[in-house]
């Protein structure tokens, strides 16, 4: 059994590019190693094709050839633990961030990939009710600051020292791609599910704090008195109305 196993990892390994001569050792004649170039090809081709569907706005950024030269590189390092390819592909932004060539080049290019997984765990979320006016009728106007609801499920909030929800934005919805200036410098931003529909939105970064205090079970007030350390005219109420009528609040209360 144990022996079955080592076949089994080394078959793997060689999926994910492995030299597959060593694999050599299980086969009866030694011409059956260049047969396993096949199987290479097609584990190549499926998880590439599974990788694209996700990482959309990357895959348009760099084009079908150098995307499956990049997936041959997260491949090796990063092979699918799991049968379903469903949720494969959550460390590539962190590939992209520490390989080499795409840091010289293309140094904004993990910071996008960071949004397209964001995308896909809000598509991905399992459904859960988002706080709405109804469920604050039994709160007083006085005690609603004191509350903290946290963020829904399938929200995502993201800082980037570039501006690369632009550049995934302009590449998601535009069919000509806005040139984007990259000296713009720092963004902020959301994504989060409402219904059955994915949304996102580009924040300040008063906006940003408020919601990240109240990801971190923070009170609005604190949120608030963060936001304002970024923003002296931030308005409570009004961010609060906003976010709210967005569902981006979470509705699973215990006190409700």
């Amino acid at each position: 059994m144990a022996e079955d196993q080592k076949f089994y990892d080394q078959f793997a390994k060689v999926l994910g590019g492995s030299d597959a001569d060593t694999l050599a050792p299980w086969l009866k004649e030694s011409g059956h190693v260049s047969r396993l170039g096949i199987h290479q090809s097609n584990f190549r081709v499926t998880t590439t094709k599974s990788m694209q569907g996700i990482y959309k706005a990357i895959s348009r950024l760099v084009g079908d050839e150098y995307f499956a030269a990049l997936m041959t590189g997260f491949l090796k390092e990063n092979p699918p633990s799991s049968s379903s390819l469903t949720h494969y592909g959550a460390g590539f932004a962190d590939f992209l961030r520490t390989f080499a060539p795409v840091q010289a080049n293309l140094p904004w290019l993990a910071p996008v990939a960071r949004l397209d997984w964001a995308w896909f765990i809000a598509y991905g979320a399992a459904n859960a009710p988002a706080l709405n006016a109804e469920n604050l009728q039994n709160i007083s106007p006085e005690k609603l600051p004191a509350s903290a609801p946290g963020l829904h499920v399938t929200a995502t909030l993201l800082r980037f020292s570039v501006p690369a929800y632009s550049i995934w934005q302009t590449n998601i919805e535009d069919k000509n791609v806005r040139e984007i200036d990259l000296k713009t410098g720092r963004e902020w931003a959301l994504v989060w599910r409402q219904g059955m529909q994915i949304r996102h939105a580009g924040l300040t970064q008063a906006q940003y704090v408020f919601l990240d205090a109240i990801g971190g079970e923070h009170s609005l007030a604190q949120g608030w008195t963060d936001a304002m350390r970024h923003d002296p005219a931030f308005d409570l109420s009004k961010e609060f109305a906003h976010w709210l009528s967005a569902g981006v609040f979470n509705g699973e209360q215990d006190d409700q």
